[in-house]
């Protein structure tokens, strides 16, 4: 694994309180796939909630490189659509070197909350 490929990344998002005890449930799910991923792929996988009274929530996320992100994309969607919990993405930031084509997709999927900062040499 290279440092230089590695992707972290960061969404704040909102999710309904009462769907909070079914967020964890999927999450730990999500883990679960993480946990098969491996450590050299998923590096890290995080989840904090603002207090337990809202539903603010931002996920940290960290990816050995690109291919290892986009993997871990493919392999959670059936839990997403299983679980289907109504979340509003309010910022989802990118950092590190990702291809035009996947930048493209980000952009697309989340528009002005999406940001990207790359590596600088």
């Amino acid at each position: 694994m290279e440092a230089n490929k590695i992707l972290r990344l960061t969404a704040k998002v909102r999710i309904d309180p009462a769907d909070r005890l079914r967020f964890i449930q999927m999450t730990g799910e999500l883990k679960a796939i993480v946990a098969e991923e491996g450590p050299k792929q998923v590096l890290s996988y995080d989840c904090y909630f603002k207090d337990p009274h809202t539903g603010g929530c931002l996920i940290t996320e960290a990816y050995a490189d690109e291919a290892a992100l986009l993997s871990h994309l493919k392999l959670i969607v059936p839990i997403s659509a299983q679980y289907q919990i109504p979340m509003e993405i309010t910022r989802f930031e990118l950092c590190g070197e990702l291809t035009e084509i996947t930048l493209a997709l980000f952009r697309e999927t989340y528009g002005d909350r999406f940001e990207h900062y790359g590596l600088h040499s």
